[in-house]
């Protein structure tokens, strides 16, 4: 039987509606599914930060970047190269993420460039202060039409979700709102087939991919396919998978990933021969709980009057430091000391002056104080005997710490120094943009857990995009990005917006992996 679709897409997300929009240019029939009844992935719901290197529209504001440098960036960064971060597959997105971001203007995708985000890593060859992230503009939303209702709700928040579906409601409220709003007008205003709440249930053929069952309206329907491509998330949201790969503890509840991403397809591939790669590692984030919901603790933990703690009322990274850098922090602490939890310990400024998790600054339900999300107490001793942590290490570090703040000197893990630091602090206010004394009562303190926006192991995949066998060879009429693929990335974060860079960069060469009929995207 004759193919049905040239390319299914297994995934309504950013990567996955990029891929439908390109693919349908070159002159492809494309389908996409996915088994939620929303699109627009965990991106929807986000900040939509997208870090593609040599883009022109920073260059416009006077940034100079070049692929080179950004291959440069990469080699000093991730080191020696893996069977999932190869020298061609990071050759194959540095020369592609400047064109990919043309691409997206070309489209009439709405990027502006974003101003004092560095890359995490600055200081490594090639790394750069100014940064290389762009953002979606906002958009209309009554040009999805009967669409509009679909995309994705930010994440953890009902109030939002319903203020969605009020008429009159016009604009995107997230950058990522935006950037899937305007894919998925893209995709369903020319023709791209969108089927969602379509869970895939089966890969077709034999030593090749060949098409897909999807189980729609309660029945299974075979869809014949010359090519699929898996950008259907990775697996942050099944416990058990959690269990069997990521270091522990761990809990499914503590990613801020906005999709509900069970790695489903990732087993389905697995039983067709594909292999897999970096199944330990994540996107990891230090996150709070607050009524059983996970919040990202950046954009607070680096800001002064606050520092964090082991259960030893030890302090042990950089508070500061990269998203990724810090979670992985609480883990490698834990091989000695119990350090997850952590506790993020606070002073009346800090409390003052910063939203923290769902609360408005200088605003603490009482609720919240009564369940324990958050301890409240007017003196440091108290502070630790309602923590359970060490008193004598934690009145020592904070000791410790104060001296820091008052010389604007962090001796012991350089907070405030990086470029990095100056962006997520305080600045304009002090010597050391981080750095503020924790000595003004109320003391306030939350338990710090590793979380994730996702995670970062999956489908081994070449510089196409196309998922290679166990052996080595490549599977044919397979194709994976984004959380379903083997990062790039292992072990490190380059920038803010290198997961969905990635994605999307990876979703473009998929997309566009037909020699035979490519024409000028």
């Amino acid at each position: 039987m004759d193919a049905e679709f040239d390319l299914v897409v297994v995934g309504a997300g950013t990567a996955g509606l990029l891929a439908a929009v390109a693919a349908h240019r070159l002159g492809e029939r494309v389908l996409v599914v996915d088994a939620d009844h929303l699109a627009g992935g965990s991106t929807a719901g986000a900040d939509g930060r997208i870090w593609l290197p040599a883009n022109d529209l920073m260059t416009k504001l006077g940034v100079t970047d070049s692929a080179a440098a950004a291959a440069d960036y990469l080699e000093a960064l991730l080191g020696p190269t893996t069977a999932a971060s190869t020298a061609e597959r990071r050759s194959a997105f540095v020369r592609t993420a400047g064109k990919l971001a043309r691409w997206l203007t070309q489209s009439n995708v709405a990027l502006t460039a974003m101003k004092g985000v560095p890359d995490h890593h600055s200081d490594l060859p090639g790394g750069k202060p100014q940064g290389r992230v762009l953002q979606a503009q906002p958009m209309d939303r009554r040009l999805l039409g009967d669409w509009a209702n679909s995309l994705r709700p930010e994440s953890g928040a009902e109030t939002s979700r319903l203020r969605r579906l009020l008429p009159g409601r016009r604009n995107t409220e997230t950058a990522g709102e935006a950037l899937a709003g305007q894919l998925l007008h893209r995709a369903t205003a020319n023709g791209v087939e969108v089927w969602l709440d379509s869970p895939v249930v089966g890969l077709q053929g034999e030593g090749a991919v060949t098409g897909v069952v999807v189980r729609r309206d309660g029945a299974d329907v075979a869809v014949p396919a010359g090519r699929v491509l898996l950008a259907s998330g990775g697996f942050e949201r099944n416990q058990s998978l959690r269990e069997e790969y990521l270091p522990l503890p761990t809990e499914a509840d503590w990613s801020v990933s906005g999709a509900t991403n069970t790695g489903d397809m990732l087993n389905l591939a697995v039983a067709h021969g594909a292999a897999t790669a970096a199944l330990d590692d994540a996107w990891w984030a230090p996150v709070m709980l607050a009524d059983g919901e996970a919040y990202s603790l950046d954009g607070i933990r680096g800001k002064p009057h606050s520092l964090i703690v082991d259960s030893a009322g030890d302090r042990f990274f950089n508070e500061a430091a990269p998203a990724n850098t810090a979670g992985r922090a609480l883990y490698d602490r834990s091989r000695g000391v119990r350090a997850v939890p952590s506790f993020l310990i606070m002073d009346k400024v800090h409390r003052r002056n910063v939203p923290l998790g769902p609360w408005a600054a200088n605003n603490t339900p009482k609720a919240a104080i009564e369940n324990g999300d958050i301890v409240r107490a007017g003196s440091l001793n108290d502070l630790a005997a309602a923590l359970g942590v060490d008193r004598a290490g934690l009145l020592g570090s904070v000791v410790r710490f104060n001296g820091f703040a008052r010389k604007g000197s962090d001796a012991d893990f350089k907070r405030g120094e990086s470029a990095w630091d100056t962006a997520s602090g305080e600045a304009g206010k002090r010597r050391n943009p981080s750095l503020g004394k924790v000595e003004k009562p109320p003391f306030w303190a939350v338990k710090v857990y590793p979380g994730d926006t996702g995670t970062k192991g999956g489908l081994l995949i070449d510089a196409t995009s196309r998922v290679l066998s166990a052996d080595g060879t490549v599977l044919p009429g397979l194709y994976a990005s984004g959380g379903a693929a083997a990062s790039l990335f292992k072990g490190a974060s380059p920038a803010p917006g290198a997961a969905l860079g990635a994605a999307l960069v990876e979703a473009f060469l998929a997309a566009t992996d037909q020699p035979e009929r490519r024409r000028e995207l």
